[in-house]
């Protein structure tokens, strides 16, 4: 009985994962890992007891217009489902900068924002440098712009985190940075979708700090 119902327990972890990642990026928790596409958004829920009553997503109204087109052409767009995905996103990004993980950043970001990004990682690494970045916490998501325009979806998230980036030279020495000191970092981060496609994936375009 006990294995039964540590099969179980199992079984619904491994769903959950499934579900929030998306049959398409490829991740299953392995962070060296490269998915084949960006993080799909849209978390399916688990199917409900018909007695439940079902969860209501309260929406700014600054968004909701945009929200509401979404979900015109997706009907299981969640604004939820896609702000925990967004957080996994970017705890992916963050960890394949830092590791100079070029394939995982190209299937992650738009063309603009990975020519950036991979310019900085050649920089490092042509000096020699590395970049040891500690994600501690993730203190807060927002959701502050939606927007749709010409069948196109943008959603634009605030994440203020707190990190201790270290960046090293050649010989380990620390140049900026300090261990000992936890840094609040916001930044915010656009993503796009095209409301045509099938596919519910959701890119980056954009990102400031």
């Amino acid at each position: 009985m006990d294995l039964i119902i540590l099969a179980l327990i199992a079984g619904f972890i491994i769903y959950r994962l499934y579900a929030t990642l998306g049959e398409k990026t490829g991740y299953k928790g392995d962070k060296k890992g490269a998915p084949s596409n960006v993080v799909d958004f849209n978390k399916k829920q688990p199917i409900r007891q018909p007695q439940s009553t079902p969860e209501i997503e309260e929406i700014d109204p600054a968004i909701r217009p945009a929200i509401q087109e979404i979900t015109k052409t997706d009907p299981d767009f969640s604004l939820k489902s896609f702000t925990e995905g967004a957080t996994i996103a970017f705890e992916m990004v963050l960890d394949a900068y830092a590791a100079g993980d070029l394939k995982l950043l190209k299937s992650l970001l738009s063309a603009d924002v990975y020519k950036a990004f991979k310019a900085a990682v050649t920089e490092r690494n042509d000096k020699g440098h590395t970049l040891e970045n500690t994600l501690v916490r993730v203190e807060d998501v927002v959701i502050e712009r939606a927007v749709t325009k010409n069948n196109m979806a943008q959603i634009c998230v605030r994440y203020t985190t707190e990190q201790v980036p270290i960046l090293k030279d050649q010989d380990g020495k620390i140049i900026e940075g300090n261990p000992n000191q936890i840094d609040q970092v916001i930044d915010t981060w656009t993503f796009e979708r095209s409301l045509k496609s099938k596919d519910p994936n959701w890119i980056l375009i954009s990102t400031n700090s």
